[in-house]
């Protein structure tokens, strides 16, 4: 950051068990240093045998102890990611930020903005040897219109396939994000969002059940970006921009559709701005979201389409699928025997090729869309 903006650093520091997130010297976020361990694998298993069967319960699920190695070890090695990916079969990755998370903490404009900026550049060449098979969402500020979209301009023109916008903002509604939409769906770019970006409060219920509650309502940040987006019109005045939702699961989708159709007719009267199609339709065309343990979300494409659905590992996080992705996607199909080739090829990877028409996706992906699209 410059000089004149180091107030607005985000820095972070263990401190007696305590990791302290700050931005300059104001604290944002005291967790245990150990919080994350479930999450990035610190006590997983050591190097035994290839994931199998073995390793799958009679319900479906997971043996804990299973002897398979599980470590995340390319959570901040580029190489030792995509060995990672190899190893799970998995051929691309849209990917966020870790530390990068925070920023949205940042309450200047300008030196959110400057942080974006310097977020995005590092990512861009930090990835560099890599965007044929990840592809990086930049990091979009979101307090000062205008120079949200200058960043989404000067990120397409970097060459980036996807923009990242906050939770929280609770002003999706607003016609000011028109230009953002517009330009990102001119461009071919979706907008992504991330679950527990922004400012918003991650730890909303303290106590008995707290980690429950506080896991599963991350789906609720969705739910009232896509209705904001819906209901307000910006959607809706910008047809081909696509908003695409990751760690937030899609089983509600079909639900949140059919709930805004019944209240756009039910209470007409009072509806404003009336849309040119019924929400569950601009969900249909615009939404999306991403599945990983959820399998059972693929019944929601009765509703809103197979195109809203996409499979996501959530590397690194020990709740997603990694090292068991195959037999994830082995589960998932067993469990919807309706569904037809093209759309498991949708899901596994079509839709992500469609929605990031922009990412350099090498040789090796390409070859195995258009073996899948062949059948």
């Amino acid at each position: 950051m410059p000089a004149a903006m180091l107030d607005y650093v985000i820095q972070g520091e263990a401190i007696d068990g305590l990791r302290i997130t700050k931005i300059g010297s104001q604290v944002i976020l005291k967790i245990q240093t150990d919080f994350h361990s479930h999450k990035t694998g610190q006590g997983d298993a050591g190097p035994t045998t290839a994931p199998d069967r073995s390793c799958i319960d009679a319900e479906e699920n997971f043996v804990s102890d299973c002897a398979v190695d599980t470590k995340r070890r390319g959570a901040r090695d580029v190489d030792l990611r995509l060995a990672d990916m190899d190893r799970d079969g998995v051929d691309a990755e849209l990917v966020f930020p870790s530390l990068g998370l925070m920023l949205p903490r940042i309450a200047d404009p300008a030196a959110q903005a400057e942080a974006c900026r310097i977020y995005n550049d590092w990512a861009w060449d930090f990835t560099a040897a890599a965007r044929n098979r990840l592809i990086p969402a930049a990091m979009i500020p979101c307090i000062d219109f205008d120079l949200a979209l200058a960043e989404c301009q000067r990120a397409a023109a970097k060459g980036y396939a996807a923009f990242c916008l906050w939770e929280g903002m609770n002003n999706y509604n607003d016609p000011l994000w028109d230009p953002i939409f517009a330009f990102a769906g001119e461009n071919d770019i979706p907008l992504v969002f991330h679950t527990g970006v922004g400012d918003i409060t991650l730890r909303a219920l303290k106590g008995p059940g707290g980690a429950l509650y506080n896991y599963t309502r991350q789906m609720n940040d969705a739910v009232d970006i896509i209705t904001q987006l819906v209901a307000g019109g910006v959607l809706d005045r910008n047809p081909k921009s696509h908003i695409l939702f990751a760690e937030h699961s899609a089983g509600w989708l079909y639900g949140l559709a059919e709930r805004m159709d019944e209240v756009y007719k039910g209470h007409a009267p009072v509806i404003n701005p009336k849309l040119s199609r019924l929400p569950s339709e601009i969900v249909r065309d615009q939404v999306h979201c991403a599945l990983q343990n959820d399998t059972g979300s693929l019944v929601t494409r009765h509703g809103v389409g197979i195109g809203a659905l996409l499979f996501a590992t959530d590397y690194p996080h020990s709740e997603g699928t990694f090292p068991f992705s195959r037999e994830v996607v082995d589960r998932m199909m067993a469990q919807h025997p309706d569904c037809t080739r093209d759309d498991f090829v949708a899901v596994l990877g079509g839709n992500a090729a469609r929605l990031f028409k922009h990412a350099n996706l090498g040789a090796k992906v390409m070859e195995r869309a258009r073996a899948l699209e062949a059948g």
